[in-house]
C-alpha cells in the first residue's frame, strides 16, 4: 500500500482514544480514535463523529457540519499533544490564531448512513517559549474523507504548565476586579430556524435591540461545557462567529435562509471571554451575488475591548438533483 490507503492501514476507528488525551469528560464528547507517526515530523489520527449527536446532527440538510471536522482537528491536535509530544495531560491550551477551507463541500454530504469519518494529517510547528512561561505552537492540518481532501487548518496558539496558567489567570482577573462588570442583561436567544437548527439549546445568540447582539452561554450545555472552565470555551466563540454571520448575511438580503455553509474562517482571539460580564457582537456583511460570495466580519466585545476577531465566508449548499427534479 502507499499514500493515503498506508495510511489508514495503520489506523483503526475501532475504539476511541481515553476522554483525557482528548480533554473531554463524556465519552460521546471524543472524536479521536487512534493516531500514528509518520515521518519525523507528521502525524495521522482517526477521527469519527457520531451521527447523532445532539450539537452536529442539529441541522437543516442532509451535509455534516464541517464545524465538527474542525472540533475533530482541534481534538486531534490535543491527543497528538499528549501522546507524541510530551505536552502534559493537564497542561491548559489556549487558540490564538485560527483558519480553516473547506475545499470540498460534497465530500461533507450526509449518506445517511454511515458516521462522518476521516483522516487528519497533522504537522506541528517549531515551538518556541516564552522565558519557560508558555510554549507557543503553530500547526497545520488536513482531513481527508474517502480519499478526498475535505478540509485545510492551519492556526497557532499556546500551551501553558499548569501553575503558570493558574498564576497568568489569577493576574488577568485580578486586574479586572476594578472594573465595573457589564451584566449580562436577560436577553430571549433567537428563534433556531433563523440560525440553521433545530434546538434552541444550541442557539448562541440573543437580540437585546434590533442593532444589537449578545452572546447566550449557557454553562448546562452538554457539548460545549463538557466540563467546567474557567472561561467562555473556544468551541462556543466559533459557533457564535457562524450562527452570527448567518444572521447578518440574512438580514442584508445575501442569503434567502439561514441554511448556509460556512466555508472559510479566518479569526483571532485576543483575550480570554470571560463568565462575569456581557460579550457583545457586531457584524459587517459584503457579498456579491453574481459570483455568490458572502463575507461576514464579526467582533466580539468584552470590558469595552475586542477580544476576537473573525472573517467568515458562506456558501449556499448545492441544490440536490432530486430537488432539481422536483422544482
Amino acid at each position: 500500500m502507499t499514500g493515503l490507503s498506508a495510511v489508514r492501514g495503520t489506523l483503526t476507528f475501532e475504539q476511541l482514544v481515553p476522554a483525557a488525551l482528548a480533554h473531554r469528560r463524556g465519552l460521546a464528547e471524543v472524536y479521536v480514535a487512534d493516531t500514528a507517526i509518520v515521518g519525523s515530523s507528521e502525524f495521522v489520527v482517526a477521527v469519527q463523529v457520531p451521527r447523532a449527536h445532539s450539537l452536529w446532527f442539529d441541522r437543516l440538510v442532509g451535509y455534516h457540519d464541517p464545524f465538527s471536522a474542525l472540533e475533530a482537528v482541534r481534538q486531534a491536535l490535543l491527543v497528538v499533544g499528549q501522546r507524541h509530544l510530551g505536552v502534559p495531560a493537564d497542561a491548559p491550551a489556549s487558540l490564538q490564531r485560527m483558519s480553516f477551507a473547506v475545499e470540498d463541500l460534497s465530500v461533507f454530504r450526509d449518506s445517511e448512513r454511515d458516521p462522518f469519518e476521516g483522516i487528519v494529517r497533522l504537522r506541528p510547528g517549531a515551538a518556541g517559549t516564552g522565558r519557560g512561561y508558555y510554549h507557543d505552537v503553530s500547526f497545520d492540518a488536513t482531513l481527508t474523507v474517502r480519499g478526498a481532501l475535505a478540509m485545510t487548518v492551519r492556526g497557532s496558539g499556546i500551551t501553558f504548565p499548569r501553575e503558570a496558567y493558574d498564576e497568568f489567570r489569577a493576574l488577568q482577573q485580578g486586574k479586572r476586579a476594578g472594573l465595573a462588570p457589564v451584566a449580562a442583561r436577560p436577553a430571549r436567544r433567537l428563534p433556531p430556524e433563523l440560525v440553521g437548527r433545530r434546538d434552541p439549546r444550541n442557539v448562541v445568540l440573543a437580540r437585546n435591540t434590533a442593532q444589537e447582539m449578545v452572546v447566550v452561554v449557557d454553562r448546562a450545555h452538554p457539548s460545549f461545557f463538557d466540563h467546567q472552565y474557567d472561561h467562555v470555551p473556544g468551541p462556543l466563540l466559533l459557533e457564535v462567529f457562524r450562527q452570527a454571520a448567518v444572521v447578518a448575511a440574512t438580514d442584508a438580503g445575501l442569503l434567502e435562509s439561514p441554511v448556509a455553509a460556512v466555508i472559510d474562517v479566518e479569526a483571532q482571539f485576543t483575550d480570554f471571554a470571560e463568565f462575569d460580564a456581557e460579550i457583545t457582537c457586531t457584524t459587517a456583511a459584503v457579498g456579491d451575488l453574481d459570483l455568490d460570495e458572502i463575507t461576514v466580519e464579526v467582533a466580539l466585545h468584552q470590558y469595552g475591548n475586542r477580544i476576537a476577531l473573525a472573517h467568515v465566508e458562506l456558501a449556499h449548499y448545492p441544490v440536490s438533483r432530486e430537488a432539481e427534479e422536483n422544482a
